[in-house]
Parts: structure tokens; C-alpha cells; sequence
């Protein structure tokens, strides 16, 4: 069923390579200046991420320092529930439907 068999195969894989080895000798010197602007480009934008990163995680542990800090404090004062309950009343149940 196939075509490609066998030392067909190979001669049809050996003429693609040739071929793009052709190609790419007649379109590099169009990007042969672009390179190092390439890699500088990509190398600042790491650099950006990275210092983006570390300070919006910086700013999680500072946050999260103080949550903790927050809860403990609750905790050691035997507040067990902060929230108050905000139960809904019994005109506001029968409005909505519920028992």
C-alpha cells in the first residue's frame, strides 16, 4: 500500500534533507544580522520575568505572614468564630422559598 518502501524510503529522505539544507543556505543571510538582537531581546525579557516574579512573590510570603500572623492571634485569644453568623431571617427564608 505504501508508496515509500524500502531504499525508497531512504532516497525520498536523503533528497528532503538536501533540500531544506538548500533552502536554509539561501534564506540564512537574510537573518544573519538578527541573531544577537534575537538573543538579547530574549535574554532582557527573562530578566524582566524573573524580577517580576520575585517581587510578586515577595509580596505572597508578605501576605502570607500576615495572615498567619492574624490567625494565630485569634486563636490564642479563644475567638473560635470571628465571623458572626449572619443566618438569614424567617421573612427573608419564605421570600426565597426555604423552610
Amino acid at each position: 500500500m505504501g508508496i515509500l518502501r524500502g531504499s525508497t524510503k531512504i532516497a525520498f529522505g536523503f533528497g528532503l534533507g538536501v533540500m531544506a539544507a538548500e533552502i536554509v543556505r539561501e534564506v540564512l543571510p537574510a537573518f544573519r544580522g538578527t541573531g544577537r538582537p534575537l538573543l538579547k531581546a530574549a535574554v532582557k525579557s527573562g530578566m524582566i520575568l524573573a524580577e517580576n516574579s520575585r517581587a510578586k512573590l515577595a509580596n505572597l510570603t508578605e501576605t502570607l505572614a500576615e495572615v498567619t500572623a492574624e490567625a494565630r492571634a485569634e486563636m490564642a485569644g479563644g475567638a473560635e468564630n470571628p465571623v458572626p453568623d449572619q443566618g438569614f431571617t424567617e421573612k427573608a427564608k419564605a421570600a426565597a422559598g426555604i423552610m
